[in-house]
């Protein structure tokens, strides 16, 4: 069964990321990957506490499934943080994962779980923590 759903990543900031550039900062990014989609916050320069506070939208992502399935195991987020070089590619920096909130469309948008809460993700380079993200994800079930 198809289901179409709006993905909403409110992506806030992060922090304690660590220095990449020889600075003793860097100029982080963040990629969020949603089934076959991802989007990228704005770079920004010098810094290791970045403040993006930007909603990243998703449209019209297709989900297959039960919709009960859908609202109790909504497919994992993946995001990544990025330092951006002036010259080649953006050097990775970090991982971690988020469950969205899902809001099928026969239920209201109002509180105590709509709009969702910020959140801490700690993001991960390999077995080392590499600083935190603060971030709400939500998933929005398009009507018919």
């Amino acid at each position: 069964e198809k289901q179409v759903f709006q993905l909403r990543a409110h992506m806030y900031q992060a922090r304690s990321l660590f220095a990449a550039d020889s600075s003793g900062l860097s100029d982080p990014f963040a990629r969020v990957f949603f089934i076959s989609q991802s989007q990228c916050t704005e770079v920004l320069n010098e810094t290791l506490c970045p403040t993006w506070d930007q909603l990243l939208v998703f449209d019209n992502v297709e989900l297959f499934g039960e919709a009960h399935e859908m609202r109790d195991d909504p497919p994992i987020i993946v995001i990544e943080i990025y330092d951006q070089d002036t010259v080649g590619k953006a050097d990775f920096m970090g991982r971690t994962f988020a469950k969205p909130v899902v809001k099928m469309s026969d239920e209201q948008y109002s509180p105590p779980r709509f709009p969702p809460q910020l959140e801490y993700y700690q993001i991960y380079r390999g077995n080392s923590t590499a600083g935190d993200l603060l971030a709400a994800f939500e998933l929005l079930q398009v009507p018919p």
